[in-house]
């Protein structure tokens, strides 16, 4: 294993549950895909950053600034935001990127939309490259909401998706399926992970 992956960086928090962001919180499960096979870091697309990449060597895209004070409310970003765009219209290159890399924005476009979404995420992975997306999941993500209050999010089109829903898309487009399974983290983690690899 790459020492790199054996930082603090990309271990498990001690709570899961109080973790600072989603992103810290699942880094762990999703730190090993930002490597090459040869072990060096990958080349790593960050979406909906909010300026907390995946990694630090990581591409971090965001919306445009009018577009993501919006989005964002009164919350600033937590770092820099290297490149401002939309997701469904990468800035980029075919075959730029080792890793893509998502976490929860997928669950705001509509299921009907996805085969766009990722149609566009795979074109700009390297061949072998690896697309991670976080995602609610919808019974789960009901309970937090119903009772153990967590606020809900408008952002969100409905339903939320479920175990199974992303897979069938990049299977149509004609990725490998690597993972596709709630996260588990702790108790109540509402999370899907999905990982998907181009051919």
């Amino acid at each position: 294993m790459n020492t790199i992956l054996d930082h603090h960086y990309f271990q498990p928090l001690a709570d899961p549950k109080n973790a600072p962001s989603e992103m810290a919180k699942y880094r762990h499960l999703i730190g090993k895909y930002c490597f090459r096979p040869d072990g060096l870091p990958g080349c790593v697309l960050d979406i909906a950053t909010q300026g907390e990449p995946i990694c630090p060597w990581a591409i971090g895209l965001d919306l445009p600034v009018d577009e993501f004070n919006y989005y964002c409310g009164n919350h600033p970003a937590k770092g820099p935001i290297q490149c401002r765009g939309h997701a469904d219209k990468l800035p980029f290159d075919d075959n730029s990127f080792d890793t893509l890399s998502a976490c929860h924005y997928a669950e705001d476009v509509p299921q009907s939309k996805w085969p766009e979404l990722f149609g566009e995420w795979k074109r700009v992975l390297k061949p072998g490259g690896y697309m991670i997306v976080l995602v609610p999941e919808v019974e789960r993500w009901n309970y937090a909401i119903k009772v153990l209050g967590q606020c809900p999010n408008c952002s969100h089109s409905a339903p939320e998706p479920s175990v199974g829903d992303m897979s069938r898309v990049a299977l149509q487009l004609g990725m490998e399926v690597i993972e596709d399974r709630l996260t588990d983290c702790y108790e109540h983690d509402y999370s899907i992970l999905g990982v998907f690899k181009k051919p």
